[in-house]
Order: C-alpha cells, then sequence, then structure tokens
C-alpha cells in the first residue's frame, strides 16, 4: 500500500497513516483503509485496531482542500441539498456494482464517491466487532478528526495548541461544515449546544480542552502515546467480539433513537450475548470464583476482580 502501513501484533492490528509532510486525507488514502477493512470484516484472530500517524505533530491534519475543490468544480452549477441527496443515494446503489465508483469517479460526479466512502468508511469502523483506538499525536481537523469520532476510543498526545497540536471542525472557515459524520458525532458526544457552538465558530482544541469536553478519552505525554494506545488495544482485544459489536449497536444505534427503542436494542443484544458459548463458560467461571471468594470470607474488590478487568480470567477468542 502507498500511504498505509501494517503492523500485527497478537491481536491487535495497527494502522499507520503515512503521508507525509502534513499527512493530509485523501480519497486513494480512504480506499486503502476501506480494503483493510474489508479484509478484517472476517478475521476473527484481531480484536481491535490502532488508527497512527507515521507524520510528527500530524494525526491527519485534514482532508484535502484540493480534492474537495477540484470536485465541486466538476459540478458546475450550485446544487441544493435536496438534489446532491438524491445525487449520493443513487451513488451509492450503483457502488455495488464491481468497477461503478471508479467510474463515477472519473465524472463530475466524483466529489458524490468521494463522500459516500467516506462514510461507508467510518459506519463499517462503527458496526465491527473490533475496538478501534486512535492513536492522536497532533493535528486532526476537519475530515481528520472525523476519523478520530469514528474510532470507538481515543488517546491523544499532549502538546501546545499554538504549535498545531488541536482538534476541530473548522470547515466553516471556507464556507463548509463537516461532512464526514462531524456534526452527527459531536452532537452525540458534547451534546447539541456545545455541538453547534464548536461547528458554527469553528474553534481549535487543544488535548485537554478535547479531555475536558469528552472528545478524547485520555491524554498522555507525546512519548507514552504508543505505548498507552497499545496497552488499551491488547486489553480491548481481550474482550469478546461477539460483546464488542453489541455494545456498539446498542450505544452507536440505539443511542440515537427513541428511548424504547434503544432499550429494545439493548435487550435484545443482552439476551443475544447470554446465549454465547464463549458468554456461558465465562459466567459459569466467574459464579464459581465469587463462590470461592463467599465461601472463604474473601474481599470481592479489584484486586480480585484484576484477571476478570484486564481480560485473562477466560479466553473468549477460544470458540
Amino acid at each position: 500500500m502507498k500511504y498505509l502501513r501494517i503492523e500485527r501484533k497478537d491481536r491487535v492490528l495497527t494502522i499507520t497513516f503515512d503521508h507525509p509532510p502534513f499527512n493530509f486525507l485523501t480519497t486513494a488514502m480512504m480506499r486503502e483503509l476501506k480494503s483493510v477493512l474489508d479484509g478484517l470484516e472476517h478475521d476473527a484472530g484481531v480484536g481491535a485496531v490502532i488508527l497512527a500517524s507515521a507524520v510528527p505533530d500530524a494525526f491527519l491534519t485534514h482532508f484535502d482542500v484540493g480534492e474537495i475543490k477540484a470536485a465541486a468544480e466538476g459540478m458546475a452549477v450550485p446544487l441544493p441539498a435536496a438534489v446532491t441527496d438524491a445525487a449520493m443515494r443513487v451513488e451509492s446503489a450503483l457502488s455495488h456494482v464491481p468497477g461503478a465508483r471508479r467510474f463515477v469517479e472519473r465524472t463530475p460526479m466524483a466529489g458524490v464517491a468521494q463522500m459516500n466512502l467516506f462514510h461507508e468508511v467510518t459506519a463499517q469502523m462503527r458496526a465491527m466487532d473490533k475496538v478501534f483506538v486512535a492513536a492522536v499525536n497532533g493535528r486532526a481537523m476537519g475530515g481528520g478528526y472525523e476519523m478520530v469520532q469514528a474510532c470507538d476510543l481515543r488517546v491523544m498526545a499532549d502538546g501546545d495548541a499554538d504549535r498545531g497540536h488541536v482538534l476541530g471542525q473548522p470547515e466553516i472557515y471556507i464556507g463548509l461544515l463537516p461532512g464526514g459524520g462531524g456534526t452527527q458525532m459531536l452532537a452525540r458526544t458534547v451534546g447539541v449546544a456545545r455541538a453547534i457552538e464548536l461547528c458554527l465558530d469553528g474553534r481549535l482544541l487543544s488535548p485537554r480542552e478535547a479531555l475536558a469536553l469528552g472528545l478524547v478519552n485520555r491524554v498522555v505525554p507525546g512519548e507514552q502515546l504508543r505505548a498507552e494506545a497499545e496497552a488499551l488495544a491488547e486489553r480491548m482485544a481481550r474482550r469478546p467480539s461477539h460483546s464488542i459489536r453489541a455494545v456498539k449497536r446498542a450505544i452507536y444505534e440505539g443511542g440515537s433513537l427513541p428511548l424504547e427503542r434503544g432499550m429494545a436494542i439493548e435487550k435484545a443484544e443482552f439476551l443475544s450475548a447470554a446465549t454465547q458459548p464463549s458468554a456461558r463458560r465465562a459466567m459459569i467461571a466467574y459464579a464459581d470464583e465469587i463462590g470461592r471468594l463467599v465461601d472463604s470470607g474473601g474481599e470481592i474488590g479489584i484486586d480480585e476482580l484484576r484477571s476478570w478487568i484486564d481480560g485473562v480470567a477466560v479466553d473468549f477468542a477460544r470458540q
């Protein structure tokens, strides 16, 4: 691959973006990422995926504005949202025909195909039975931050905002808005009021500001970023794949539905998980261990639960 480096260690796959000097995100990079994700769909040997960067201080600076400009110029005239929505639906349907998307990318409708590809990739990440961990080493703006938001867990290196360690959706600076899921994911993460402020103002956030808002899960010294992301991914990779998929569906899908419908998804996924052979083994092992603690008068605390927390009490990779 030209723009991605792939490394695998046990049950963790690391995908490293390598497009110096600024790591601008491009359609070619998204195609490569889609190819990797397609290969992971049926790979039970991978439980977690790290997205990282080979470019210092730049996770993914933002989507290549030159590509967006070229796509817009190809459409020639201003179009209302109703027309572009219809075009995206048609292109999405055609994309299932072999070679159709690459053909569309050579027409004035190239921007439609590029937009659909971006959304397909991020939706695939959110639906997959792997935990995606973003190891954010610096700038992640616009489409770059939307890739961060597509990950389930986000670890960011601490750094000075004045030197480019920032996150945000600054598309409004050039007359756009987030187009890769930013408006929707921000609203679900920080609420409507804060999301609309961030998108209208386009303010770029330091790592500590992002942490305070819940836009990243952890901020660590830069030299510890890779080790922290790997340790987190290794632990997540030991979680049961059926539970990972179920949790992600219940939260990403159910969390945007009316309460009763979201609860229905949770109930269905819970009962389905309880019938899985690996869950049955785990429940038996846990009940036996708790029974021994009760019989011996022991405590049930963090130390006693450490093997369960670390994911080593039961091998969920064994079917």
